[in-house]
C-alpha cells in the first residue's frame, strides 16, 4: 500500500528558532529517512503567529497544528505521521480561532513553493 504524499511544515522564526526549531526539522528530517517514509516531505514556514507556544508544525493534509514541540517528540510524531495516533499534548494549547486562521491560510495557497507568495 502507498502512503499518501504528506507535507509538513515547520516554523522557523526567531520565536521558534529560539525554541529549538532547528533541532527538531534536523531530528525529524533523520527520523524519516531512517524510517524510510519518503512519502513525508519537510518544509520550513515563516511564522504561524503561535510564538508562546512554539516550536509549531502544521501538517495541512492532517489539519493538524502540533505546538511546544520537541526533539523528544520526534518518535511519536513519526508514528502520527505514518498513521499512528494522535498527540494530545502537542495540540491542547492550540486556540481555536488562530488554528482556523491558520488553515485559511494555508487553503489560500500560501505555502513555500505554492505560487509566488515566497
Amino acid at each position: 500500500m502507498t502512503k499518501e504524499d504528506t507535507e509538513v511544515y515547520v516554523c522557523m522564526n526567531v520565536d521558534c528558532k529560539s525554541r529549538g526549531a532547528e533541532g527538531v526539522l534536523k531530528r525529524l528530517d533523520e527520523r524519516l529517512e531512517e524510517l524510510g517514509m519518503d512519502h513525508v516531505t519537510l518544509e520550513p514556514y515563516l511564522c504561524f503567529s503561535a510564538c508562546q507556544h512554539g516550536p509549531n508544525m502544521i501538517i495541512p493534509s492532517k489539519r493538524c497544528w502540533f505546538s511546544g514541540v520537541t526533539e523528544e517528540d520526534i518518535n511519536d510524531i513519526a508514528e502520527y505521521l505514518d498513521g499512528g495516533a494522535e498527540i494530545p499534548r502537542l495540540t491542547e494549547h492550540n486556540d481555536a480561532g488562530l488554528k482556523k486562521l491558520i488553515f485559511d491560510i494555508i487553503d489560500a495557497g500560501l505555502l513555500p513553493g505554492k505560487g509566488d507568495f515566497f
